[in-house]
């Protein structure tokens, strides 16, 4: 076998390349710089074009394999065969250099592939980041003033709103004394009540000489409370909980306030409150009862701002899951004489059945998980 044999074989070569080549017809393939730019393009698509054409992103490490894979180098051709060995060597160089244009044009196709998905992947990146942010700042925005000033668009004065359906400041006074029992003395501060309003806990506290403070979204109720001696701050509750050193308060107090908030920010809320507790503080979270189907007709409807009701057990599962040793249930807020269903002496059955309705329609209209670090 000689050199004449090396000839023919690379000629029938040529010959049936030729054969495959005419019976596929021209490449459906742009050429090398076309598609090397179209690529590249498609990293200034949008989001949502680009996910549309691509489903999801493919791991840039696996299409530089394909390079590798594609491009033999500088390869050292060698042949275990003794007596033809000299040949197939031969052989072996003449097809790599056929070959070396086809494998050089797919090596510059992957590395373009992994350019352009690096670029979109990068693109991507920010922009999902930026569409986050926004979510969260339109998150942190509902619950502040201006929010409840214009609820579904209507502007009013929430202050005033509230003044009227809350109850004056003696009925609230009354109302918050049976949370006092878990600050029995004036170490158990101190105390920081997120969304404080008027102030009302904050004065029963500062009358049982513990120390306290406020924070209140609104900043003409924070004036209101400074000018009667309080200690209270303007701003967001959670951000100022989050400001805080981590184990430095003994008491957080919330009432009415975690039904204007996400569930999200709930969460949050809690888990913050946990890390910011010493050993052994207290969390109280106070909020409208759904388990008593009349605040349906009363607290949960009549204020337009309210946007999530929860189920004492689910606060108290939320609870938990932060992280707090002991959790328990307080009802309060019981419905007036009256309202309830009475039973008429129609026997010890029909006694239990309007216990049940009234349990049911007329329960507490207020609860509070009291938990503690």
């Amino acid at each position: 076998m000689g050199e004449l044999e090396v000839d023919a074989l690379v000629g029938e070569l040529r010959r049936e390349a030729e054969q495959l080549r005419a019976s596929l017809g021209p490449s459906a393939l742009p050429p090398e710089e076309d598609r090397a730019t179209a690529l590249r393009g498609l990293a200034a698509m949008p989001e949502t074009a680009a996910l549309g054409g691509f489903g999801r992103l493919v791991e840039a490490s696996r299409l530089a394999s394909l390079g590798a894979l594609a491009d033999p180098g500088d390869v050292d051709f060698q042949s275990h065969r003794v007596r033809v060995g000299r040949v197939v060597i031969v052989v072996k160089q003449v097809l790599r250099r056929l070959l070396t244009p086809v494998l050089d044009r797919q090596a510059a196709f992957n590395r373009a592939s992994v350019q352009a998905f690096a670029a979109l992947e990068e693109e991507l990146g920010q922009r999902l980041q930026g569409i986050e942010r926004r979510l969260i700042a339109l998150e942190e925005a509902v619950g502040s003033p201006e929010a409840h000033e214009a609820v579904a668009g209507i502007s009013f004065d929430y202050g005033a709103f509230e003044e009227r359906f809350r109850g004056d400041r003696d009925h609230v006074r009354r109302q918050l004394e049976r949370y006092l029992v878990h600050f029995p003395t004036a170490g158990a501060g101190p105390v920081v009540d997120l969304g404080c309003g008027r102030g009302e806990f904050l004065e029963l506290l500062r009358d049982a000489g513990i120390v306290a403070w406020g924070v209140e979204a609104d900043a003409r109720r924070a004036s209101a409370c400074r000018a009667r001696g309080l200690d209270v701050r303007a701003g967001d509750a959670l951000q100022a909980l989050e400001d805080l050193a981590d184990a430095s308060l003994g008491g957080i107090v919330s009432f009415q306030v975690v039904e204007h908030l996400t569930i999200g920010k709930t969460v949050r809320l809690l888990a913050v409150a946990r890390r910011k507790l010493r050993a052994g503080g207290c969390l109280i979270v106070e909020t409208i009862n759904v388990q008593s189907l009349i605040t349906f007709t009363r607290a949960w409807t009549i204020d337009p701002s309210h946007r999530q009701p929860i189920h004492p057990l689910t606060l108290r599962f939320l609870a938990e899951q932060a992280g707090f040793e002991r959790c328990e249930l307080r009802y309060g807020s019981e419905v007036e004489a009256g309202s309830a269903l009475e039973a008429a002496g129609g026997g010890e059955a029909a006694e239990r059945n309007v216990a049940r309705l009234n349990a049911l329609l007329f329960g507490p209209q207020d609860y509070a998980v009291v938990a503690w670090a």
